[in-house]
């Protein structure tokens, strides 16, 4: 009897002792696991720093030639000075349109609010490059719609042109008003409004409480939507690309692409690398005054208990106004680029409204597309809408759990690395990937052109994104979960796989939708690393166009357009089911 107890006792240490190995090797298993795509971050924000400084990729020399020609370029000074134009602009439109909208949604008693709520999330999955091409077909001063009928009606010689960085920034304005209304939405919908009633118990009129108080204590959330808004704009790809690059106007992004792919000569990526580092080191300084802005963020509590009192502003007569304003912004942001692009697939050529133009509506240009690259095109978008969201969630929750579960003095570093996507450009992740693909592949590891490279920067690019997802959801739940696993015997993979991700299901759910709907109408990471073989959609689409085809490009687009039309009402309705929200 005493062997056998002597035997049970020994088993439950050697148990006991198992179970604390596995849970003193979990954090280290987690962290060298989230080591490698840090590794690949780090390697992405810095690696335009290290080509910059290099005389030749692989030689060990160093120079300062590539930011002396950069300096010395008027070409390169130009984009930037576009790039600041245009970012600017995109943010007044964007904060004009978004700013009211969010606060007759969330603080007034504006009817509808759930319709709106809505359109403006549809807004979001609106590719840009579908409005900058509808948006053509109005403003061009050639063969705009409204141009050719001024022409036509009143004879004049001048036009309301759309090509031109205030242009550019109006569309791209207008596509991101809907982000701007998300995020702020949230601090407006937080806001107590005993300040402001006081402030209109004490005389102040509708002016000065929206300067004095409601503005103020939003500046928070209107600052984070401001700079990210910005950093938006000044790696912006698709809007720039389609009305500005054909009419010489370039940015930072456009100047990267034709720089790293010109028509003649050989790519000057050192100096490319030069302009990048710029821009790297700009969108960190934009970001590190957005955290001191965030360190402050006590000063903006208004919310106390008992006393926080949500009431909505009565509109009364003026919600015919404000309906008419919201109905503006959809009619000019939304409607009119679709309907161009509709009215530009059903004809031969581009032309205005016209009974003769009428008679001649067909879907030829539907049938005639070249379908053989389309379905490539889609097929290889299917893929990078499974993985790029498989990926990037994974890699997020890794990230989360190593930031909020493990005590590894590294933690507050993998944080940091996972908000870089956020802060640096895309542009300038492919950018660097392109370069490094170029130059370090071989034999089966040879990623120049390949699919796997777009899959990876886009995964890289949505990690910010899925780390919100993940930090959120994981911390609602309690570690005891987790000991209690470990201490049955668990491992972290089972642990991870019968615990973890069951309770973090709908938040994966609902992330692994957004990136999807992302990755499918993306279109900066694969132009720039584009290649025949891992053509996506909407580079499928940008080809026709650059081609001339306007109009079988408009037919192309529309059909990627109802192919995405499915997947936003899953995502709005599962969305609206869970409670979650972007």
């Amino acid at each position: 009897m005493g062997d056998a107890t002597a035997g049970n006792l020994a088993a439950i240490s050697s148990r006991n002792n198992r179970h604390i190995a596995l849970r003193n090797i979990a954090p280290q298993v987690m962290v060298t696991s989230a080591l490698f795509p840090a590794l690949i971050i780090v390697a992405l924000v810095l690696g335009s720093i290290w080509i910059s400084f290099r005389t030749d990729i692989l030689s060990p020399g160093l120079t300062l030639q590539h930011y002396i020609d950069l300096y010395s370029d008027p070409f390169a000074y130009r984009a930037f000075l576009n790039s600041i134009g245009f970012s600017l602009c995109t943010l007044a439109i964007a904060f004009f349109f978004g700013v009211p909208i969010a606060w007759l949604t969330e603080r007034t008693d504006l009817k509808g609010r759930s319709a709106i709520y809505t359109f403006m999330t549809l807004g979001i999955f609106i590719p840009s490059f579908f409005s900058a091409m509808g948006w053509l077909f109005l403003l061009h001063p050639r063969i705009g719609m409204i141009n050719t009928w001024f022409r036509q009606l009143f004879g004049v010689t001048t036009s309301l042109s759309i090509v031109s960085v205030p242009g550019m920034g109006l569309v791209q304005g207008l596509g991101l008003a809907s982000i701007v209304f998300v995020l702020t939405s949230a601090s407006l919908r937080a806001m107590d409004s005993y300040l402001e009633e006081a402030a209109q118990m004490s005389g102040a009129r509708f002016g000065a409480r929206l300067r004095r108080v409601l503005l103020p204590l939003a500046w928070p959330g209107l600052l984070a939507s401001g700079l990210y808004v910005f950093t938006i704009g000044i790696g912006a790809f698709d809007v720039p690309l389609v009305i500005g690059m054909s009419n010489r106007i370039y940015t930072f992004s456009t100047y990267l692409y034709v720089m790293s792919n010109p028509l003649n000569g050989v790519p000057r990526y050192g100096v490319v690398a030069a302009f990048a580092s710029f821009m790297v080191v700009f969108a960190l300084l934009l970001s590190w005054w957005y955290s001191r802005v965030l360190a402050q963020s006590r000063r903006y509590q208004v919310i106390s208990g008992k006393a926080y009192r949500p009431r909505l502003v009565a509109l009364g007569k003026w919600q015919i106004l404000a309906w008419a304003f919201v109905a503006g912004f959809f009619l000019i942001a939304k409607i009119m680029p679709l309907v161009m692009m509709l009215w530009a697939s059903l004809l031969p050529y581009f032309q205005p409204f016209s009974m003769k133009a009428l008679s001649s509506l067909s879907f030829n240009n539907y049938t005639t597309l070249n379908w053989s690259l389309l379905a490539r095109g889609l097929g290889n978008t299917a893929i990078l809408m499974i993985t790029v969201p498989a990926i990037a969630l994974a890699i997020s929750l890794i990230f989360s759990w190593v930031v909020l579960r493990s005590r590894s003095r590294f933690r507050l570093a993998f944080d940091f690395i996972a908000f870089l996507p956020h802060a640096v450009p895309s542009t300038i992740f492919a950018f660097v990937a392109l370069v490094f693909a170029l130059t370090f592949s071989f034999g089966a590891f040879d990623l120049s052109g390949s699919l796997v490279l777009i899959i990876t920067v886009m995964a890289v690019a949505m990690l910010s994104f899925g780390t919100r997802i993940t930090n959120s959801a994981l911390i609602q739940v309690h570690t005891e979960l987790e000991e209690a696993a470990a201490i049955a015997g668990a491992s972290l993979f089972d642990t991870l796989r019968q615990i973890l991700f069951p309770l973090l299901k709908p938040a994966f759910l609902f992330g692994w939708l957004w990136i999807a709907l992302l990755a499918f109408r993306e279109l900066t990471i694969p132009m720039i690393l584009f290649s025949a073989s891992n053509v996506t959609y909407s580079v499928a689409v940008w080809g026709l166009w650059y081609s001339g085809l306007f109009d079988a490009a408009a037919a192309a687009n529309l059909i990627m357009m109802v192919l995405l039309l499915p997947l936003v009402i899953v995502y709005l309705r599962y969305a609206r089911k869970t409670g979650l929200n972007a």
